[in-house]
């Protein structure tokens, strides 16, 4: 029997696939609490055959990760099909999404800023950039976790095997800035617009799962913070910004201005497919009990809190609608979910 202090034996350790294949892509890999995905250094990327490059964010969970996809004016990607989930928000420019679905059956759908849309699982597709300026997607995926699952590249983008279930299924949202977004392609990525009014804020929330929250209109910014930590980190977003909050951090989501505040969260479990306990409860399963989830009251929150809101808020024009803290109330700061 191996005692536990004793020197390892030789071999490979703590081997991270995802990690392994990503370095290996050749392109640039970002880290950070947030991202300016607009304004990213991107590289040639072989597989796709456009400008590309990695968001591994600080707050990332063992699920998710972010690929930036760059077409220049008036081209397309390579032809791709894979057995990991997608969902694309376009960043800028536009241009069409062409599919081959595995009924046999094709379906163009176009696209502009801001529109949100699906990758059908294990559907070939390609990109086109149908505009004489570039064209930026980000594009959200569990390949992370489904390569650390199988270990096997070619098992993700080489099965024949066909998932009609997202066959027919309503792809786009158009514009998420004016429309909601609930499970896309029949998929098990969750991607959940919602809208902060002006004078309001999110309670604070922990989850076991991280999330990518994607700014897409207004004013807003992100406090996030340890149990029993002393300071809050704050990070500021808008369209364009990509943030993960910490797994298993408090985080607290704030409209800063003077018109609705909306974001766009993408994360493992969707309505159709919740996938995990919190999941289900956060989408109002109350039979299940939703392990490691925390919502901190307004009444219970940290004074310091509301007060760094009002600063940011203060000459806008902006009358509060959430209560401090002292008052002892419970206020109302979401809008749309």
């Amino acid at each position: 029997m191996t005692e536990l202090n004793q020197p390892a034996p030789p071999g490979k350790f703590l081997v991270d696939p995802y990690q392994e294949w990503a370095k290996g892509e050749g392109i640039q890999i970002h880290a950070g609490a947030a991202v300016d995905l607009l304004t990213a250094e991107t590289k040639p990327w072989a597989r796709f055959g456009v400008n590309g490059a990695f968001c591994h964010l600080d707050g990332r969970d063992d699920f998710l990760t972010v690929f930036l996809v760059e077409l220049a004016p008036n081209t397309a990607s390579a032809p791709q099909k894979h057995l990991y989930e997608e969902v694309c928000y376009v960043l800028s420019g536009q241009g069409v999404t062409e599919f081959e679905l595995v009924n046999g059956s094709k379906q163009t759908i176009e696209w502009g800023p801001r529109s949100l849309f699906a990758v059908p699982m294990n559907a070939r597709y390609r990109h086109r950039n149908t505009s004489s300026a570039p064209v930026r997607i980000a594009a959200v995926n569990d390949l992370r976790y489904l390569l650390s699952l199988y270990r096997n590249q070619q098992f993700i983008f080489d099965t024949p095997v066909a998932f009609p279930d997202g066959a027919g299924e309503t792809l786009l949202v158009p514009d998420a800035a004016t429309a909601k977004a609930g499970a896309l392609a029949n998929g098990t990525l969750g991607a959940d617009v919602e809208e902060l009014a002006p004078g309001t804020y999110r309670q604070a929330a922990r989850q076991m799962q991280g999330s990518h929250l994607f700014g897409v209109g207004g004013e807003g910014y992100t406090l996030a913070w340890e149990e029993g930590a002393q300071d809050f980190a704050r990070t500021e977003w808008r369209h364009g910004i990509v943030y993960a909050p910490p797994g298993m951090a408090f985080h607290q989501h704030f409209n800063a201005g003077a018109t609705p505040a909306r974001y766009l969260e993408v994360q493992l479990g969707s309505l159709r497919h919740p996938m995990l306990r919190s999941r289900r409860a956060a989408y109002g399963d109350t039979t299940v009990y939703a392990a490691g989830n925390a919502i901190i009251p307004y009444a219970e929150q940290d004074p310091r809190i509301h007060k760094i809101w009002l600063d940011a808020i203060a000459g806008k024009g902006v009358t509060p609608r959430v209560p401090p803290p002292e008052r002892g109330r419970v206020g109302e700061g979401v809008i749309a979910k």
